[in-house]
């Protein structure tokens, strides 16, 4: 008998332990608490206090143990301990979608004011997989070339113009090169802070994408594409105006200012570099730098007009919260002007809302108040895309084996064509893997296409 009882008190402190766990508890401020699953940027504090202001009812705390990992939220979110609201970005959201993490947010954002339309059009394929919306911005990534001046009037350079091309970049560049520092420095012309993010916006501007509109073939081998990693080596390696992997570490290690194309940008050592809005929190710590940097949009290609790539920092919900209904609460903030003028002031890249992106001088603030600057920010978004993936193949995959073929070019280990037809290959390659071994992605390529799959389908 002592042992029956033993059990069912194991089992009744287990049995409460659960019910415990899953309850919803009321707070003692009576407030409902959320969690967000993001980055531990200082920026943080001001954007979860105003969002309490907002919804007196509902307080938001930063949970960074998970952001960035999505393996990490997955499993968090499927054993019941995930955040309410996560960071997304458009590579890692439909490996959410398909786990099952994140909530659709189609029934409800038109009515609480945060559906697509709210935020940029060049952006609002992003926030999107297969027709449905996941997430809505946190903040709003595109990139420009940032300037120093003071190097640019050292070396009796004019600085560069808004409609500029890449043959103005690589002539601005080589006159950097060729006129000497009137000071005696020892300049480059280029930070290369991103390879991956440089070809990327390239490709844009060439005119080119990933994937066909259907999903079901790459098409990182199309003379776009190519042109746009050909651009990039030749500019390495042929002009020599942007430094080479090798390049890169041997000044960090010779000039002992830390590693990275914003590090050597920021200590003064670079006339350019390829970057977001959000460098601009950065200045505050290099104090020389401020009053001294300029902005243009990115050089364009031929006749084509500038173009770069676009992205977001997004907020999903997640899709087994407790608190599901009242983390909408925090996307509807996120639409607001009120968080978007906060991003304005802190200059975390471009805020969510257009309105407040009318210009660039509806974007000055104490750190920057040149309108100029902000302006280049304006015209990338205006004129940017997304980069789009496939339904039939793992963003985070297609991503990886991207970053490893770009290198493999940085490094003079594959010609641009070779590379980008080898990717293309590897990746149609897994696209037929995957049709062949999964009947969800069977049905949804005869969504895709109106017809109905059968092994010799490519």
């Amino acid at each position: 008998m002592k042992k029956l009882f033993s059990i069912c008190a194991v089992l009744f402190v287990a049995m409460y332990a659960v019910a415990q766990a899953t309850m919803v508890h009321p707070k003692e401020d009576g407030k409902v608490h959320l969690k967000w699953a993001t980055d531990p940027n200082p920026a943080r504090v001001v954007q979860t206090s105003a969002f309490g202001t907002m919804f007196p009812d509902t307080a938001v705390a930063v949970d960074p143990n998970a952001s960035g990992d999505s393996t990490k939220v997955i499993v968090q979110c499927a054993t019941g301990t995930g955040a309410d609201l996560m960071d997304v970005t458009a590579d890692k959201m439909q490996s959410l979608v398909e786990a099952g993490i994140l909530l659709d947010l189609t029934p409800y954002a038109k009515t609480l004011g945060f559906d697509p339309s709210h935020t940029y059009p060049s952006l609002q394929k992003a926030l999107l997989v297969e027709g449905k919306q996941y997430a809505f911005p946190c903040n709003v990534a595109v990139d420009a070339i940032v300037f120093n001046k003071k190097i640019f009037d050292d070396h009796g350079v004019a600085y560069p113009k808004p409609d500029w091309t890449y043959d103005d970049f690589v002539r601005v560049s080589k006159e950097l090169q060729d006129k000497p520092s009137k000071a005696g420095n020892k300049d480059i012309p280029f930070a290369n802070n991103d390879g991956n993010g440089f070809v990327n916006n390239a490709i844009v501007g060439c005119g080119g994408q990933y994937f066909t509109a259907d999903g079901l073939h790459s098409t990182l081998n199309s003379p776009e594409v190519i042109k746009a990693v050909q651009l990039y080596a030749d500019m390495m390696y042929k002009d020599k105006v942007i430094p080479t992997p090798m390049d890169s570490a041997n000044m960090s290690a010779q000039g002992g200012w830390g590693s990275g194309g914003l590090t050597i940008f920021s200590g003064g050592k670079a006339a350019m570099v390829e970057t977001g809005r959000w460098y601009i929190c950065q200045l505050p710590n290099f104090p020389e730098m401020q009053g001294h940097i300029g902005a243009v949009p990115l050089p364009r290609v031929g006749d084509r007009p500038s173009g770069g790539a676009c992205g977001a920092r997004g907020a999903g919900v997640n899709a087994k919260s407790l608190h599901w209904r009242e983390s909408l609460k925090f996307l509807q903030y996120l639409a607001s002007p009120q968080y978007s003028k906060i991003i304005v002031d802190d200059g975390d890249s471009l805020p969510p809302d257009p309105n407040l992106a009318s210009s660039g001088k509806a974007l000055v603030n104490d750190i920057v108040p040149d309108p100029e600057f902000h302006q280049a920010f304006v015209t990338a978004i205006n004129n940017a895309k997304p980069i789009q993936y496939s339904p039939f193949i793992d963003a985070a995959i297609t991503s990886r084996w991207y970053t490893e073929y770009v290198q493999k070019v940085e490094n003079r280990i594959l010609t641009p064509p070779q590379a980008m037809k080898m990717l293309a290959a590897q990746i149609d390659q897994q696209i037929r893997t995957n049709l062949e071994r999964r009947p969800d992605l069977q049905k949804k390529y005869e969504q895709v296409t109106g017809k109905q799959y059968t092994p010799d389908w490519s």
